[in-house]
């Protein structure tokens, strides 16, 4: 049940913030090889102080903690409390960075430039989770999405019979809006038109994440006292 519930709740990332998923990729890579003591050895090393080592190790507890930056109760935002050059230098101080080939370069490389600014960004929108035309942001919806669309997604979706919680909707560069469903199969993806807007349901979001979740939620039956 455990491994059922870790799998499913990665699907959370998504639907919080835009920098959830990158930073949590990021720092699976950075724990994944190495202990505290090596981490934190290179990290002071470096030039990192031991309370800076502390405030960093306290923000990714934070975000494991609430599954991304911002705070399960109040929805608001959290930054770090060092600064972006020492945040950065300590990522960049895994002894894994000393090997060329090893694809901890790599992804912190590509990611931390992707995600640097929402990270510290402490001004609207990034405040606080909410919709966005009310000042906030969500993984929910694209930033693009204004007041009167959205209430035309909550209408469009009770019209195809869809769960709104179990969606996110973007809004394209041509106008029209992608609805993603939370699903394994893809069947039931479509091209609609609704009131003049054109919409397109595509199933099979989280997929990976689902049967990864069903795979250990069949293998949990066995230790089950009874049917029930």
């Amino acid at each position: 049940m455990s491994k059922a519930s870790w799998a499913g709740a990665k699907m959370v990332f998504h639907q919080i913030s835009y920098e959830a998923p990158p930073l949590f990729l990021l720092f699976q890579a950075y724990f994944c090889e190495k202990d505290f003591q090596a981490l934190e050895e290179s990290a002071l090393a470096s030039g990192a102080t031991a309370e800076e080592w502390v405030e960093f190790i306290a923000y990714v507890a934070g975000f494991y903690g609430n599954f991304s930056n911002y705070h399960n109760f109040g929805h608001n935002k959290f930054a770090p409390t060092i600064s972006e050059q020492k945040f950065y230098a300590i990522l960049a101080s895994n002894p894994l960075m000393n090997d060329a080939s090893h694809p901890y370069r790599s992804t912190l490389a590509e990611i931390w430039p992707l995600v640097s600014v929402e990270v510290f960004a402490l001004e609207k929108p990034f405040t606080q989770l909410n919709f966005p035309h009310k000042g906030g942001v969500t993984g929910y919806f694209s930033r693009n999405l204004d007041g009167d669309e959205l209430d035309l997604i909550l209408e469009f979706l009770q019209s195809e019979k869809i769960d709104v919680l179990n969606t996110r909707a973007f809004k394209n560069e041509d106008g029209s809006i992608t609805i993603t469903v939370g699903s394994i199969e893809t069947e039931g993806s479509r091209a609609v038109e609704f009131k003049g807007i054109k919409f397109k349901i595509a199933f099979g979001e989280f997929a990976p994440y689902l049967e990864e979740m069903n795979y250990y939620l069949e293998r949990a039956k066995n230790y089950a006292a009874n049917d029930n």
